[in-house]
């Protein structure tokens, strides 16, 4: 991890669970890290808890489904730090929501996890690329993609959630070979697609009692698949793990 001590790190989905696990490893290990999120006071807490780290933490208010305030955000960004070295697309939601409910409410619901889970995670790679390339150095790119963008193996009511993450698992693979196309050797990409993890996302997808949910059923915690994260960005220049699956043990799928 020495190698990214002192680059800029941006983090979607900051606030909680996977993706404040992720901000407090990066600013341990020396790495700046921009966390955006709709609750943005939840990374300034995350920002004061971690001020002993040699990495800074920047909060930045940004509901990444809003494609206006996303390209603001960079604007931000690229004024205040130039470029940036690392990006984790960690943003993402979940609605309990069947595809054949033909009211407003889940046309809305289907619309806003498109639009979180990949519209907006594909111009959120771009304006960072771009940013990156501006560096002429190395980058990094993972995806907090899902089991779920891999296989269905129940009866599923979360709607277009799954076939969100089918979409990221294969944009992730689409940008590796782009980056090819391009001959650019310094910016990798990894997939990485954590099983069940402890997280508050279950609430919204039906799940009331949360502490009875993962009494019940095997899972991980946030700071297992964060751990990934460091791993991959561990790895030599000449490594890219494109696809990291990780799983609590005993899980049936």
């Amino acid at each position: 991890m020495e190698k990214w001590r002192g680059k800029t790190a941006i983090v979607t989905g900051a606030s909680s669970g996977i993706g404040a696990a992720i901000v407090k490893d990066l600013a341990s290990n020396g790495i700046n890290v921009i966390g955006l999120a709709r609750r943005s006071e939840r990374v300034e807490d995350l920002a004061r808890e971690l001020s002993h780290c040699e990495g800074k933490v920047y909060a930045r208010k940004c509901d990444i489904s809003d494609y206006a305030e996303l390209k603001e955000t960079f604007k931000w960004i690229e004024e205040k730090f130039t470029v940036v070295h690392i990006l984790i697309n960690n943003a993402g939601i979940g609605q309990r929501e069947r595809v054949f409910d033909f009211s407003d409410q889940a046309t809305e619901s289907i619309n806003k996890m498109i639009d979180v889970n990949f519209t907006n995670l594909v111009h959120c790679t771009r304006e960072a690329v771009r940013l990156m390339k501006k560096s002429e150095d190395y980058g990094f790119i993972v995806n907090i993609s899902s089991i779920l963008g891999h296989i269905i193996p129940y009866p599923n009511y979360t709607a277009v959630y799954p076939p969100t993450k089918y979409a990221v698992s294969a944009f992730s693979e689409v940008i590796r070979q782009e980056l090819i196309i391009d001959g650019d050797s310094k910016i990798r990409v990894t997939n990485l697609s954590p099983g069940t993890v402890k997280t508050d996302v279950f609430k919204t997808v039906g799940v009331e009692d949360l502490e009875k949910f993962f009494t019940e059923r095997v899972h991980i915690q946030p700071e297992d698949i964060s751990a990934g994260v460091m791993y991959v960005l561990s790895t030599p220049y000449n490594v890219n793990v494109t696809q990291l699956t990780i799983k609590p043990i005993m899980e049936k799928f």
